[in-house]
């Protein structure tokens, strides 16, 4: 039986400990430990997973530049 909870817990730990991850590197990990049996009735899982590793990149992208913006602006003062 695939427990979806603990592989939400592993997804986000695994993405916790590959901040340098590509979505295609995400695809890998879900297909990897979603077995094949539960593929087709957890595709939403791997979905939603990939739909969270993209907004996570995006935000970190985000705050990345928002911390240089502030930087820079500091630096005139």
């Amino acid at each position: 039986m695939f427990d979806k909870n603990l592989f939400k817990n592993a997804f986000r730990s695994w993405v916790q400990n590959n901040p340098g991850a590509t979505e295609e590197e995400a695809k890998e990990f879900c297909s990897a430990n979603i077995p094949a049996t539960a593929i087709a009735s957890h595709y939403w899982l791997v979905e939603q997973s990939l739909e969270w590793f993209g907004w996570l990149k995006k935000r970190k992208t985000f705050d990345e530049r928002e911390i240089v913006e502030e930087e820079a602006a500091s630096a005139f003062c």
